[in-house]
Order: structure tokens, then C-alpha cells, then sequence
């Protein structure tokens, strides 16, 4: 009998059904990747939005989905080895936006805020900035994830309990309609009972710009 392979595998010190360090770190990002929490709830809200006919927002959610996956994977944006998260003291040091700031985002709030819902002057002016910044904070250095402190478990399962149940009322709402492309007054979804606000311009621009806030808030985390 050709003792060969089982030599080789002696040799380089792998047995039957073992796997190589490479193999283990390709499992164990991929793992990462898929247990990331928004990962998963960008990814399924883009199948949703892809079953109800949204199909740009689909393409956006997933694209964000798989991107924010491979840095998972990859391990990237965390702090240096040994350099310290500072724990609990990420909000007290959010800096505030300078006044240039704030008027240029009023600007574009009041301005955006006029294009009409789903219209690729809307699209547009939402998604390129969008892009924009979030190629620039990613590529930058100084903007590394930090390491958060463990999760306190009673927190941790009642937010888990609050989307779980957000997700199947909206899954039942949007199951619920006459089709998955036709709205229901009687069984709303989310973004059918956010209609009357964002339908008004004075509306639309004020979640803009609430979206510009978070989105500062988020950058300096």
C-alpha cells in the first residue's frame, strides 16, 4: 500500500478531516461576516425591498451588505493592536459641526427636499454624497472602528426582542397586502405609514436632515 499521502499529511502535521490554518481563518471571517448584526438586517432588508418591487433600494442595501461584509471578513477598520477603545466615552467626544456645516446642510436638506420621492434627481443627490463620504472615512485612517465594550445580556436580548418583532410585523404587513408591489392601508408597512410625512416637502427635508445628523454622529464614532 502507497504510504505517500499519509506520509505527506504526518509531515506537515494534518490528519484525516483536518483543515489548514488558511482554510480555518477563510471559515472563521466568513463566519465573522455572516454573524455581524448589520450585515444581516442590511442584507434582508434589501431581499424585502427587492420582493416589493423597490428594486434600486435592493441594489443599495445589498451593495452596502456585501461591502460592510468583506470588512468584517477582512478584519479591517479596528484600532491597532494594544491601542486602547476608551470605553464610554465615544458620545461626550462627538465634536460639534461648525456653523459652514450646518448651513450647507439646511441648504441641501431644503433643496433635495424639493425633488420628488423616488426620482432620480433624488436618488442622485442622496446616493452620491452618500458614497463620497463613506469612501473617504473608510479609506481614512483616522476613522478606525473601535472595539465596543460587551453587550449587557438584559439589553442586548430586549433590542433583539424589539427588531425580531419590528421585522415580522413588517414581514406580515408586506405579506398581508394585496400584492407584494401594492400598498394596504388596512395592513400598512413601515414606509406606507412614513408616506404622509415624506409626501410633503417640509417633510422630506427634515428627515434629510436628520440623516445628515446621523450620518455626522456616525463619522465620529
Amino acid at each position: 500500500m502507497d504510504d505517500g499521502p499519509r506520509a505527506s499529511r504526518e509531515a506537515t502535521g494534518l490528519g484525516v478531516g483536518e483543515r489548514t490554518p488558511r482554510s480555518r481563518s477563510v471559515a472563521s471571517a466568513l463566519l465573522a461576516a455572516v454573524r455581524d448584526p448589520v450585515v444581516a438586517i442590511l442584507f434582508l432588508a434589501g431581499v424585502f425591498d427587492g420582493l416589493a418591487g423597490n428594486v434600486i433600494h435592493s441594489i443599495l442595501l445589498l451593495a452596502v451588505a456585501l461591502a460592510l461584509g468583506r470588512e468584517r471578513a477582512l478584519g479591517g477598520g479596528r484600532l491597532p493592536s494594544g491601542a486602547s477603545p476608551d470605553h464610554g466615552t465615544l458620545a461626550s467626544t462627538t465634536p460639534s459641526p461648525p456653523a459652514v456645516a450646518v448651513l450647507g446642510a439646511v441648504a441641501y436638506a431644503v433643496i433635495v427636499g424639493g425633488f420628488g420621492r423616488y426620482s432620480w434627481p433624488a436618488t442622485v443627490a442622496v446616493v452620491v454624497p452618500a458614497a463620497i463620504v463613506l469612501v473617504i472615512t473608510w479609506r481614512d485612517a483616522s476613522y478606525p472602528r473601535r472595539e465596543v465594550a460587551p453587550l449587557d445580556p438584559i439589553g442586548a436580548i430586549a433590542w433583539i426582542a424589539l427588531f425580531v418583532a419590528l421585522a415580522l410585523w413588517e414581514l406580515a404587513a408586506l405579506l398581508l397586502q394585496p400584492s407584494l408591489t401594492t400598498d394596504s392601508q388596512a395592513h400598512p408597512t413601515i414606509s406606507v405609514m412614513t408616506d404622509p410625512a415624506l409626501a410633503t416637502h417640509p417633510g422630506r427635508s427634515i428627515a434629510l436632515l436628520l440623516w445628515v445628523a446621523l450620518g455626522w454622529f456616525i463619522m465620529h464614532q
